[in-house]
């Protein structure tokens, strides 16, 4: 299951590093497999780790968090502008807040498991 995991964090890894840092809403279909077992790798990763490897840790957390830019190739179009379209039109700032959203409970979930302290 680990050899899995870490193939699957691997694969996830190769697409973030085409990603353009900053850039929100990104489409689904580029993932290289569905959120839910990125999810599960990560954090099956996560427990396995040892304590002395917190640079990984770390890296594995933002991985993590940054899995909620990913969304649904229809919603992510919203974020492209258009002609004649506004960028930050209702939809898109509605998209975003729920991006957002989504990367505090991705923060809260790791804090729950003890892989990362939020801030007080």
């Amino acid at each position: 299951m680990l050899a899995l995991a870490t193939k699957v964090v691997i694969d996830y890894g190769r697409v973030l590093a085409q990603v353009q840092p900053g850039l929100h809403g990104v489409p689904e279909s580029q993932l290289p497999h569905s959120k839910a077992q990125i999810r599960d790798a990560i954090v099956m990763l996560l427990q396995h780790l040892e304590p002395e490897h917190t640079a990984v840790k770390e890296s594995l957390a933002r991985g993590y968090v940054y899995l909620a830019q990913f969304v649904p190739d229809a919603d992510a179009a919203v974020l492209s502008p258009s002609p004649g379209t506004a960028p930050a039109s209702v939809p898109a700032m509605r998209l975003m807040n729920r991006i957002k959203l989504e990367m505090e409970r991705a923060l809260e979930e790791l804090g729950a498991m003890g892989i990362y302290a939020l801030p007080k």
